[in-house]
């Protein structure tokens, strides 16, 4: 039913989206959102921004106030979770979009462009081979490295592997006035699962999730032990910072354009943002891939990023609306305005229009990092897992390396406790997924 508070022979798509502290984040979608009201007059897009991590539990309170939004957008690691949120009926709250488009190749005019995808970005947002939602932004991690320093230690390239990163920081530690770590990087689950997918190991069951619900994780595998380990030791040689607050990307950030550190490892969506404070400090700031563990061959890193969900039983007006937006937000146009503010490739005809025009190479970073999503070798592993509570499960890969760094805990006990309360959690989340009838789970943070 139209919005009551519409004029007559409009309609009101209540658009949701995640928020996260970085400047003007959600420009790009409020773009869009202005030249689809100028080719849509009669359809009016009513734009709510909500923190990424608040968002899930904000929708299940929408739902229980009976006024959820008809587009939501969810976090990365979040995607299950809007999977299993139940609508006012019971029911599922969002459709799979390629179940609502079906084959469509035209929504209200707007081109269906989700055959655009590229393949590492629909593999991470589909299941079972049906992409549920649509990828608006994407982001992996990066080595970003003050070149000045790194000159100065006779460090001529950037590391590849965990040894040569080793090196590099050793050289760096022994370099005369040099900073007094060589390093750092958040202690936050996200990178600590892009490492075990770089090692082409699973996380949970049933192929990551892709294959069917996720009912076993494993957090003390010998691929996350290797990482635990080399993590622990550069930080007993010195090499590695931790501030010692957890998921702290902008203390790790700060320390490196402060140049305290030679490196940080960060996400691709602050490469902008730390391209600006290298400049203001006056160093030639340079980046590269994430170093790999050279004792085993390398599948990819799973992504970063959110995606769009649109909601169940609208009426039709409303659901085309719906989709012809999701459509009109990542047309070429679009797609290469995301790719300006931050975001990695999602389309392929916008990747190779910035790589045509020669802006993929003008953009720091942006070519390495758009190389590491487009290298992944496509397996469960590296694609990702798709698994409940996972923002809670990351909270328990964070508390145990916390402990390790922190305490000196040894990382097969620690990851071994880590596991255990990371399957209670998913256990605990699956029951209520898995009840009769199901429900809404409690755990629906984001993180």
């Amino acid at each position: 039913m139209p919005n009551a508070a519409d004029p007559a022979g409009s309609t009101t798509i209540d658009v949701w989206l995640t928020d996260h502290p970085i400047p003007d984040f959600n420009a790009p979608v409020k773009a869009a959102a202005e030249t689809f009201g100028r080719a849509h007059p009669g359809i009016r897009l009513r734009i709510r921004e909500i923190g990424y991590a608040d968002l899930p539990r904000a929708v299940a309170e929408a739902v229980a106030q009976g006024n959820p939004p008809d587009i939501a957008e969810y976090y990365f690691s979040a995607t299950q979770v809007a999977l299993d949120t139940r609508g006012a009926g019971g029911g599922p709250l969002f459709v799979p979009i390629q179940r609502l488009l079906g084959d469509r190749t035209k929504v209200l005019g707007e081109p269906v462009v989700v055959d655009d995808i590229l393949p590492a970005v629909r593999d991470y947002y589909s299941r079972g081979g049906e992409l549920v939602s649509m990828p608006t932004m994407v982001s992996t991690t990066l080595l970003f490295a003050n070149q000045d320093i790194l000159k100065r230690a006779g460090v001529d390239r950037l590391p590849a592997t965990w040894r040569e990163l080793a090196a590099a920081c050793a050289a760096v530690a022994a370099l005369p006035g040099g900073p007094a770590h060589a390093i750092a990087w958040p202690n936050h689950g996200w990178l600590i699962q892009m490492e075990l997918a770089a090692q082409g190991r699973l996380l949970s069951n049933r192929d990551n999730g892709r294959s069917g619900r996720s009912t076993r994780v494993t957090l003390d595998s010998p691929e996350m032990l290797a990482y635990a380990r080399w993590w622990q030791e550069l930080h007993e040689r010195g090499h590695y910072l931790y501030t010692g607050e957890p998921g702290d990307y902008f203390g790790a950030m700060e320390a490196f354009t402060n140049q305290d550190t030679a490196f940080v490892i960060t996400s691709s969506a602050t490469s902008q943002y730390l391209t600006h404070l290298a400049a203001e400090a006056g160093f030639e700031l340079v980046l590269g891939g994430v170093p790999n563990n050279e004792a085993a061959p390398y599948a990819g890193r799973s992504l970063g990023g959110q995606s769009m969900f649109v909601a169940a039983g609208l009426p039709e007006e409303k659901e085309d609306a719906a989709l012809a937006f999701t459509q009109h937000l990542l047309n070429p146009d679009h797609a290469v305005r995301r790719l300006h503010a931050g975001s990695l490739p999602v389309m392929r005809p916008a990747y190779e229009q910035v790589v045509a025009d020669g802006w993929a190479d003008r953009e720091p970073g942006f070519r390495v990092a758009a190389e590491q999503v487009l290298s992944s070798d496509r397996t469960p592993a590296a694609t990702g897992a798709l698994l409940g509570d996972l923002g809670g499960i990351n909270d328990e890969l964070t508390s145990a390396m916390h402990d390790v760094l922190v305490s000196g805990a040894d990382p097969a006990a620690r990851f071994r406790v880590a596991t255990e309360r990371a399957q209670d959690r998913l256990d605990r989340y699956n029951d209520a997924c898995l009840a009769y009838p199901p429900v809404t789970p409690e755990a629906l943070q984001a993180g």
